[in-house]
């Protein structure tokens, strides 16, 4: 928006008039989180085993679809993996072709499908910024009120970064998560993918004479960055055509005598997540407990 105003000035009995020229910056506003939330849900997808976690599309070539998860929801090779899509849909997944990332808790898996997915967009900028609104989806585990696995999105901020941290596990945000839900997208105010989640703080709780120590989570999530994994995929032979949108920034309008343009970010409605059959999802899957009180808190598909 511009506008001209006109300010009549008197100064030493002479009349002036100045034009003020107000200049408007274009600045990324994002997406509405119902709107961010409606996107992840087609491209986030359950990756059913013994030990269930989550997934998101990243690539498509051809008829061959890239799944970028957490390295320990596909961790096991006798395991077998099905990636399981919006539409109910189970693809089997060949397990000699999983990539997994060296150092980083980071993996990769592809299914083949005639079915079109949507794929997320890729965040170009650094980690999001402390403070800054950040979104997990995945498929959690079911507890004592939610009895079935179905697709959970919640919303929470940036609380801190690591850069030593363990496994690549920098980001750090303050949203709610759940068993199953590793492997999941971490997106940003403008619905792009800025880390794949995975692990969770947790403290312990010292045991007694008939109880061992127990591990809770202390609140605080963690995430891997996607500029980890944009680093290393070369590195592991991985060539994809990745859909990447550069962060919007501050800049001039155009000069009064045009027309200022306003950017649209196209939207896409899907449907609503149906399992084939009332059995077509996972159960509850069994726990796994820590062997050792030096090692990381370990969840059925997922570290947190």
């Amino acid at each position: 928006m511009r506008f001209n105003k006109k300010l009549m000035t008197v100064l030493g009995g002479t009349l002036f008039t100045t034009t003020v020229v107000c200049w408007q910056t274009q600045v990324g506003l994002g997406l509405p989180s119902s709107q961010i939330g409606k996107n992840a849900e087609n491209f986030t997808v359950l990756i059913n085993s013994e030990y269930p976690g989550s997934g998101v599309i990243i690539a498509k070539q051809d008829k061959t679809y890239t799944v970028l998860t957490a390295e320990h929801v596909v961790k096991h090779a006798d395991f077998e993996y099905q990636i399981v899509t919006l539409d109910g849909q189970k693809h089997p997944v060949k397990y000699q072709a999983v990539k997994k990332f060296p150092g980083v808790d980071l993996a990769v898996v592809s299914f083949t499908s005639d079915r079109p997915y949507k794929t997320a967009p890729l965040a170009q900028a650094d980690e999001a910024g402390i403070g800054s609104a950040v979104y997990t989806a995945g498929f959690a585990d079911p507890g004592q009120a939610i009895e079935n696995r179905i697709f959970q999105f919640t919303s929470g901020e940036v609380s801190g970064h690591n850069p030593n941290a363990k496994d690549g596990y920098s980001l750090i945000y303050t949203n709610i998560t759940r068993t199953g839900m590793s492997g999941g997208p971490v997106l940003n105010g403008e619905g792009e993918l800025v880390g794949i989640h995975g692990r969770a703080e947790t403290d312990v709780l010292p045991g007694d004479g008939k109880n061992a120590p127990i591990q809770v989570k202390a609140g605080l999530n963690l995430g891997i960055p996607i500029k980890t994994f944009l680093t290393l995929a070369p590195k592991v032979g991985l060539k994809l055509d990745l859909e990447t949108k550069p962060t919007l920034t501050a800049q001039p309008a155009a000069p009064p005598t045009q027309s200022a343009t306003q950017q649209t970010i196209p939207t896409a409605t899907p449907p609503a997540f149906q399992p084939t059959s009332p059995g077509g999802l996972p159960s509850r899957p069994k726990p796994i407990r820590p062997t050792g009180a030096d090692e990381s808190p370990v969840c059925a598909g997922s570290n947190c």
